[in-house]
C-alpha cells in the first residue's frame, strides 16, 4: 500500500494503479484484500484525474497567454 496519496507523484500513482488493476484482474486476492486494493485504486484514480486536470488547465492558460502575446506583437 502507498503512503498518503497526496505525496505521490502522478507517475508513481499511475504505476501503482496499473499494479492494482493487474492484481485484481488475476483474481488471486481474497475479499478483504480485493476491497482494500479497490479502495486504494479509487483514491489513486481520483488523484490522477485531479493532477491531469491541473495540467490541462495550465496548458490552456499558457496557450491563452501565448496567443495574447502573439496578437499584441502583430499590432
Amino acid at each position: 500500500m502507498m503512503r498518503d496519496v497526496a505525496e505521490v507523484t502522478f507517475e508513481a500513482a499511475l504505476l501503482r494503479l496499473e499494479e492494482i488493476v493487474a492484481k485484481l484482474e488475476r483474481g488471486d486476492c481474497d475479499l478483504d484484500e480485493s476491497l482494500a486494493l479497490f479502495e486504494e485504486g479509487s483514491r489513486l484514480r481520483t488523484l490522477c484525474a485531479e493532477r491531469l486536470q491541473v495540467a490541462a488547465d495550465k496548458v490552456t492558460e499558457l496557450s491563452r497567454q501565448s496567443e495574447a502575446t502573439a496578437a499584441a506583437e502583430t499590432e
